[in-house]
């Protein structure tokens, strides 16, 4: 009897030991989850690598005028292990901006700053891709002058392998309607 009370207590212990516990399962499985989406991420991000040649056109400052036209040269190197990427973007010597963006597992949304020549602040950008269209949606507070109050910027990326659609659009912070800023159509540049 002894024997088998040893042995039953023996396979208790072995098969709790081997038994991984409930929170322990899950946690594996979120943490499998969370990597993931991190690689999904990243894959998104890995679009916007290299260089780009730049096509950009604002829209006429008056009916039945000709929109204004511009080339420009986008860098977008990853850094810290690429989880952030971080982009140099140049218009006609008269234009810089510099950014980087990444992805927020936390909040399950991507993130970004932005700085210019033409802004006092720094922007602040979340988006978040549609894998279907292959868009990403950008919004932030895009500042006015005073006395004027912030308008909702816009910015939706289409990716089409080589080529980055890029379109701008402000919303009225008083009249709610859309307002064109601009479109800029990005082609990679050949390596090599």
């Amino acid at each position: 009897m002894k024997h088998l009370v040893l042995s039953l207590g023996l396979f208790v212990a072995a098969t709790a030991v081997a038994a991984e516990p409930p929170a322990a399962a899950a946690s594996d499985a979120a943490a499998t989850a969370r990597a993931a989406k991190i690689a999904a991420a990243r894959s998104v991000l890995k679009q916007e690598e290299g260089v780009w040649d730049a096509a950009i056109e604002f829209p006429a400052a008056e009916p039945g005028k000709e929109p204004t036209r511009a080339s420009g040269v986008q860098t977008n190197a990853f850094v810290t292990g690429e989880t952030w990427i971080k982009n140099d973007f140049s218009v006609d010597a008269k234009y810089g901006g510099h950014g980087t963006w990444g992805y927020d597992p936390r909040r399950d949304v991507y993130v970004g700053i932005w700085v210019d020549s033409n802004q006092d602040y720094i922007r602040q950008d979340e988006g978040h891709y549609d894998t279907a269209t292959q868009t990403m949606t950008w919004t932030s507070e895009l500042r006015q002058p005073e006395p004027h109050p912030p308008a909702k910027y816009i910015m939706t990326e289409e990716f089409r392998g080589d080529t980055r659609v890029l379109t701008m659009t402000a919303i009225g912070p008083k009249t709610g309607k859309q307002v064109p800023l601009g479109k800029i159509t990005f082609t990679r540049r050949k390596s090599g």
